[in-house]
């Protein structure tokens, strides 16, 4: 497709429009690359009015091609996929008419398995005939991303923005090399890796105990949970139950990056997850991507994760109650 010095300069279509996947679409909209959005929350006024997205590192706004249904959006040469891992039942829907067997597939979803619901949502939907070769087309990543949608059509981001990508199956190739270019030349830091499972896991480091404390926690923001000495250590001990869940599914986590992140952590403030955004909101939590997978790979492998399985267990069951209440 292209040499690993060179851009993906593609049909770049955008599903799940919200904090990482407008800002990340719309850097490289920004940058000049073809993007065009599936839009399904204030489809008018981001039609009128563009995206507005107030960045630390600049403030800028867009009006790319808008469509409020994937039919309309048609074929897309690279589809990323920012939807929350809840709503990946609506998959065969959103990529059957936007996907041949020749796109490539990124997701930036949280937590473990939204590759595989990718994989099975393009067989579903009849692009492939088989998940092997539906495997073949997608790529992984994960993206440390401080952003919020503040409007329907205005992003606040704050800090971070860095995106690491690794191929599903098999090794990196020149399409992998030339996206990650791409989000390069549009600003974006981002690094190739080798290993999907070790970026998924090195990502959860940060998201399990973060996320989860924060709705657990009672509206516990970053700040919040490191400013609290209990807090501070559960979040702690949570991180080395992560690595061990890692190690045990094969991939070792360098023991500096808990203190790495919890430096990185602190540069953002009382910033909300989206777990706990979603939770105040009313929303349904990624709590099976981003807890419940995790702890129940742990089990399969023989290794204890008691703070993980209490975490997953009281988030499960809020998130659950919040549903039935309907708040």
């Amino acid at each position: 497709m292209h040499g690993p010095s060179e851009v993906f300069r593609g049909r770049i279509g955008v599903v799940g429009a919200g904090a990482l996947g407008i800002f990340y679409g719309a850097k490289l909209s920004s940058a000049g690359f073809d993007v065009h959005f599936y839009v399904r929350t204030g489809y008018e006024v981001v039609r009128n009015e563009g995206y507005k997205i107030n960045s630390c590192d600049r403030d800028f706004v867009i009006k790319p091609p808008v469509y409020h249904s994937v039919e309309e959006m048609g074929l897309c040469d690279l589809v990323l996929v920012g939807l929350k891992s809840f709503a990946n039942d609506t998959l065969p829907y959103l990529l059957g008419p936007i996907c041949t067997s020749r796109t490539v597939v990124l997701t930036l979803q949280n937590g473990l398995g939204n590759e595989e619901a990718i994989a099975r949502a393009m067989v579903q939907c009849g692009v492939q005939s088989n998940e092997a070769d539906a495997s073949r087309q997608i790529i992984g990543g994960t993206a440390f991303l401080c952003s919020n949608r503040v409007a329907p059509n205005e992003i606040c981001h704050t800090a971070h923005g860095f995106v690491r990508l690794a191929e599903f199956r098999g090794t990196p190739q020149a399409r992998t090399h030339a996206i990650a270019a791409s989000f390069r030349a549009a600003g974006i830091d981002c690094e190739v890796r080798e290993s999907l499972s070790a970026i998924r896991w090195e990502k959860l480091l940060w998201n399990i105990p973060f996320n989860g404390l924060g709705v657990a926690a009672h509206h516990a923001d970053t700040a919040a949970i490191l400013s609290d000495d209990e807090l501070y250590r559960a979040a702690t001990e949570i991180m080395e139950e992560v690595r061990a869940a890692a190690r045990a599914d094969g991939v070792e986590i360098d023991p500096a990056l808990p203190a790495d992140l919890i430096k990185k952590t602190l540069v953002m403030g009382a910033y909300k997850s989206s777990m706990q955004i979603d939770y105040e909101q009313g929303r349904p939590l990624e709590v099976e991507a981003i807890l419940g997978e995790p702890v129940r790979r742990a089990r399969q492998a023989g290794i204890a994760v008691p703070k993980m399985e209490m975490l997953y267990a009281i988030v499960r069951r809020m998130d659950r109650q919040r549903q039935q209440e309907g708040v």
